[in-house]
């Protein structure tokens, strides 16, 4: 990405209101973008969000949308053009995650997380990359996940669309190319349940070779890099779990 030394890239995270999301675009804004701060029905935490990004003499936004909304999402990217005049870097980071045993499993389950973790980037990786196309430069950043290739055996609808938001990541990284760049990261466990007992956690963490669970704070420092300090990084799908895909 190449931009005038006047000009501050802009970034928009999605699900930017809470947790990762939250940590990615504090953390982009602290490394000097300016942040659209999106989200779905969190208005009071997107807006403290903003509110922090303000501070750092950053300009944000908030944005609501509904991103399986194929119109909202168009609305979306039309509000960013008037309010910031572009976008530069994409950050899909809004996702679900519902616990869906065998027994429960249904059109609805694979539904609801398809149309949420594979249909929503992809119809902002389309308004993104268009802009970005055009102006001869940007950033795509899919938040996918270990279990993208290692399933679990409770939760198969997620499993399967991180594992399309993969090969969405590796495709547009070829479609784009050589103007616009698209890597994805794939965190691990970051932040525990609150219905977790304490065994459960202390099983998780003993399969992890840095001895603890992620941070948003660690996902955040590997979206700035790729977003920032990567010019030649496309196509990749960097893995921040302190080691547990290595089981």
């Amino acid at each position: 990405m190449s931009l005038p030394a006047s000009q501050s890239p802009v970034a928009l995270v999605t699900g930017a209101a809470r947790r990762v999301g939250r940590a990615i675009a504090l953390e982009l804004a602290r490394a000097g973008c300016d942040v659209i701060v999106h989200h779905h029905r969190s208005a009071a935490d997107a807006l403290e969000v903003a509110a922090q990004i303000r501070g750092m003499g950053r300009r944000s936004e908030c944005l609501a949308a509904d991103l399986t909304n194929p119109a909202a999402v168009q609305a979306l990217f039309l509000q960013i053009d008037a309010l910031f005049g572009g976008l530069d870097v994409l950050v899909n980071n809004a996702a679900v995650f519902r616990r869906t045993p065998f027994p429960a499993l249904d059109e609805s389950a694979f539904d609801f997380h398809m149309d949420a973790n594979l249909k929503a980037p992809y119809l902002c990786c389309l308004e993104a990359g268009r802009r970005m196309t055009a102006a001869g430069s940007g950033v795509i950043i899919n938040l996918t996940d270990v279990a993208a290739e290692r399933p679990f055996k409770n939760h198969v609808p997620y499993c399967i669309s991180k594992a399309g938001l993969v090969m969405l990541t590796r495709g547009l990284a070829k479609a784009l190319a050589p103007k616009v760049r698209v890597n994805a990261v794939g965190p691990g466990t970051v932040l525990f349940r609150d219905d977790e007992d304490d065994a459960a956690r202390k099983a998780v963490i003993a399969r992890i070779p840095m001895g603890r669970i992620g941070r948003p704070e660690d996902v955040a420092a590997t979206v700035r890099f790729l977003a920032l300090e990567a010019p030649h990084t496309t196509g990749q799908v960097l893995l921040v779990d302190g080691g547990r895909s290595l089981d």
